[in-house]
């Protein structure tokens, strides 16, 4: 809670947003020295792993984004105390399989908060009006880069096929941005549902293939998000105009 108290001072007006960066950067260091310090001492198989400090890091990036965009205190707060909550169930889903005491809800955590803190990233990125095309690109990349690399470390413990797994769908994804960003003419917040769902769902499918637990339920599940986003980029071609 006290990353909460510290990102609730972000919104004070005596700070500019490149003083809101640093404290950002600095927040997200004493986030992940603890988090460090808490799988050290559980004795966590592989702590030193990019992929327990993945979620944390991105979701404080993500509300310190939003603190500077909102236009009332309360948006903030909310952006904050959204942040705290997934610091603590990542990190929770982290420990717990550490000390051998994974729950089915686990999976579902861990999922949840890395679709929202990239859906969050990617909205951020793509109603940047300050930032040229290459950089969106670049930024959406490395989002989509780590998150997959988180989901795809629960799927196997081999670290070369984690992060090829999550180059691939990275690449993927950040190709798809591309083609929506050039072609679409709809807003930030269409465009970034869209490759959100195409992200969970590519990243869903080579997940339980790579722990061979793909089904046909699964499989379903996964094609039914993938069969949104075609839905939705259709309504956007046929349509000509921004939906919403």
């Amino acid at each position: 809670m006290w990353a909460v108290a510290v990102g609730l001072s972000f919104k004070s007006e005596l700070l500019s947003p490149s003083q809101v960066w640093q404290a950002t950067a600095t927040l997200a260091v004493l986030v992940t020295l603890g988090l460090v310090f808490l799988h050290a001492r559980n004795r966590t198989p592989a702590w030193l792993s990019l992929d327990h400090y993945i979620s944390p890091v991105l979701a404080i990036i993500a509300a310190s984004a939003f603190s500077i965009l909102a236009p009332d205190y309360r948006v903030h707060a909310l952006a904050m105390f959204a942040m705290g909550a997934f610091i603590f169930a990542s990190s929770f889903v982290d420990l717990s399989r550490g000390m051998g005491r994974e729950r089915p809800l686990h999976r579902f955590l861990r999922d949840a908060t890395t679709f929202c803190a990239l859906l969050a990233l990617f909205f951020l990125i793509l109603q940047s009006n300050d930032l040229p095309n290459i950089i969106k690109f670049s930024a959406i990349f490395v989002v989509a880069l780590l998150s997959g690399y988180r989901s795809f470390r629960f799927a196997t413990k081999r670290e070369g096929l984690a992060l090829l797994s999550a180059f691939l769908t990275a690449g993927t994804v950040t190709f798809g941005a591309f083609g929506m960003v050039t072609y679409l003419n709809q807003g930030s917040q269409y465009v970034a549902v869209i490759l959100a769902f195409a992200w969970y769902a590519w990243q869903g499918l080579t997940v339980h293939a790579l722990d061979d637990s793909l089904t046909r339920r699964i499989m379903f599940e996964y094609g039914l998000f993938a069969v949104i986003c075609v839905y939705l980029i259709a309504l956007a071609l046929v349509t000509g105009r921004p939906i919403g």
